[in-house]
């Protein structure tokens, strides 16, 4: 049933660009928070990396072992 007026070109151009913009603004901090979550736990598995390889190379310093190379 085309009715009622329909909004002028302009109009649907426009609403459909600020959609297109508000969309385009959520997917972007969407991937920031992403992006920062997987950071710190890039970082803190790193830590435990460094911890580990370094709780081992102590260890072999205290025994005495040579690393194998």
């Amino acid at each position: 049933m085309n009715w009622l007026p329909r909004a002028s070109l302009y109009d649907e151009a426009e609403a459909a660009r600020l959609k297109r913009k508000a969309n385009a603004q959520a997917y972007l901090s969407t991937q920031s928070s992403y992006a920062g979550a997987f950071s710190s736990l890039n970082t803190a598995a790193a830590g435990g990396a460094v911890d580990l390889t370094m709780s081992i190379a102590v260890a072999r310093v205290r025994a005495g072992t040579k690393v194998k190379v």
